[in-house]
């Protein structure tokens, strides 16, 4: 993992769960479900700009077991 990405290894680490992927469907269109990384305790979400990312960092904390969840 290069070092921009260590920074964001909280997410998955196991010390703080309070982080989660919150499932939604847009539209009822949609086929794929899309996830929005929250924190489950202060109800807050982690806006990820760069696409490659946060598709690394969303495929990450499903390898690592983070919870999903459907609603806050």
């Amino acid at each position: 993992m290069n070092k921009n990405l260590e920074e964001f290894s909280y997410l998955w680490d196991g010390l703080n769960s309070d982080w989660a992927l919150l499932k939604f469907k847009a539209s009822p269109s949609e086929k794929e479900p899309r996830y929005v990384i929250v924190n489950t305790r202060t109800n807050q979400a982690l806006i990820i700009e760069d696409d490659h990312l946060y598709q690394y960092l969303k495929e990450t904390m499903c390898e690592k077991g983070v919870r999903i969840v459907s609603g806050l």
